[in-house]
């Protein structure tokens, strides 16, 4: 087993994510403990393990020194007959413990729709919008709507 370089940023893809699977299952397990945005880390599995097959997602991780996850990031490939190529951030989790980290991140996805010929980065987050923006050279580009709907008990 190759060692697991602190703060290295590596990546999840079509082609690995077979043998990947205990760090796609340590992601499920960060998600389940997230007390912000909670998510039922068995539904996230299949939803991840779909695209990852299909070659239409992509996880950018990386460990700390104890080799504990400390960020994950979740990109979703979409062609939009609108706004083109996108790679869309589906999920992004970090410790919060280096923020250079996310930078560090942020340029690989960078390099990734440069390699890809992205038209552009999206995504949509409920907080941190300005800090984030900033922090990264976002643009505003459109709001996001929602009604949530109530579910009938049979």
């Amino acid at each position: 087993m190759e060692k697991i370089i602190p703060n290295k940023v590596y990546m999840i893809n079509k082609e690995n994510f077979v043998s990947q699977a205990n760090v796609i299952t340590r992601i499920c397990m960060t998600l389940k403990y997230a007390e912000k945005e909670p998510i039922d880390p068995y539904i996230f599995l299949k939803y991840i393990s779909m695209g990852l097959a299909v070659g239409k997602c992509i996880i950018f991780v990386t460990f700390n020194e104890k080799q504990d996850l400390n960020a994950c990031v979740v990109l979703l490939l979409k062609d939009n007959p609108i706004q083109g190529k996108v790679i869309w951030i589906e999920w992004a989790w970090t410790d919060g413990k280096d923020l250079k980290l996310g930078l560090k991140i942020f340029q690989e996805i960078e390099d990734l729709a440069q390699r890809l010929k992205a038209d552009r980065i999206a995504g949509a987050m409920t907080r941190g919008l300005k800090a984030v923006s900033k922090r990264y050279g976002l643009n505003t580009a459109y709001m996001v709507i929602e009604k949530i709907m109530k579910k009938e008990v049979n």
